[in-house]
């Protein structure tokens, strides 16, 4: 069965990588954030509240007002949404992947596929510097987002970033509309040979660096989709590993809940130093490799 890598934001932050509330906080100008807890809610309040944000106050506990790029009314809310999504490609294109070291590490798995949420694209940069060739992605500004091959002879290894490509800010997903737009067109992709949606279901899954917040409706929508489609077929689902490090982020409900749609949950020890995540990462890597070399 081929293997599937799936990443998330927590592993820029083992490099020059920033937390996204940071990236979210640069984009407002420096501003508090609304008290939302849901990140594709926190788009649409900016996007479609036409008041004027500096003179609305969310209480002296909670901030003071919210902008992005002092941007406070546009013509259409499609305008608004490609200013910000062309602001976060510019500001997450300054960096390579070299400053982020475990990119590396990832990358030297030698999986058959990396999926990832993340705009950026240093694993495909990469896998260039070793020789590979880019086959460009087909049509990235639409809901299958940025897709590319990389080939070395007769080895082709696939790569998705299935939220957006900074290559290609209009592909960038934001918001709790396009989100739901996204999952409206599952079916179509799951038609498709070679789509994110058929890796996940028919290869070995290891998803690290991600919250999987349950904002995440694309994914939860995906795991939920596959534990019905297992459980009609009356036959055992591929194998879905995801690493959770004990952090102040760990969920127990969460745990729960993934534990119920036949994911593997593996909890990672994590002891608060100053090399904690490194060592959790470390750890995580480790195992992976064993698993994929058995």
């Amino acid at each position: 069965m081929q293997t599937t890598i799936f990443f998330g934001n927590g592993i820029n932050l083992l490099g020059k990588g920033e937390s996204w509330d940071s990236i979210l906080m640069q984009l407002s100008e420096g501003k508090m954030m609304p008290p939302i807890g849901s990140n594709t809610l926190k788009y649409e309040y900016v996007v479609l509240n036409k008041e004027k944000y500096e003179t609305r106050p969310f209480g002296s506990d909670i901030g003071v007002t919210f902008t992005v790029d002092g941007v406070l009314e546009l013509e259409s809310v499609n305008v608004e949404y490609d200013i910000i999504k062309k602001r976060l490609a510019e500001k997450l294109s300054w960096s390579k992947y070299s400053d982020f070291p475990y990119y590396k590490k990832l990358a030297d798995l030698q999986a058959d596929n990396y999926i990832t949420t993340n705009y950026e694209s240093y694993i495909k940069d990469y896998f260039v510097d070793k020789g590979y060739t880019v086959k460009e992605p087909i049509n990235p500004c639409i809901r299958e987002r940025a897709h590319y091959n990389v080939v070395k002879g007769n080895r082709t290894i696939r790569l998705w970033n299935i939220h957006g490509s900074i290559e290609y800010h209009e592909s960038i997903m934001l918001g709790l509309f396009e989100y739901c737009d996204y999952v409206r067109g599952f079916k179509k992709l799951l038609k498709e040979d070679y789509s994110w949606l058929n890796v996940m279901i028919n290869s070995d899954v290891f998803i690290l660096g991600f919250g999987l917040g349950y904002e995440e409706i694309d994914l939860w929508y995906f795991l939920v989709s596959r534990k019905r489609l297992f459980h009609d077929r009356k036959e055992s689902a591929n194998r879905i590993v995801y690493y959770a490090i004990e952090d102040k982020s760990y969920d127990i409900g969460k745990i729960k809940m993934l534990e119920a749609l036949d994911v593997e949950v593996v909890s990672i020890p994590f002891d608060w130093s100053e090399t904690a995540y490194q060592k959790a990462y470390d750890f995580i890597y480790d195992r992976i490799q064993k698993s994929i070399n058995k």
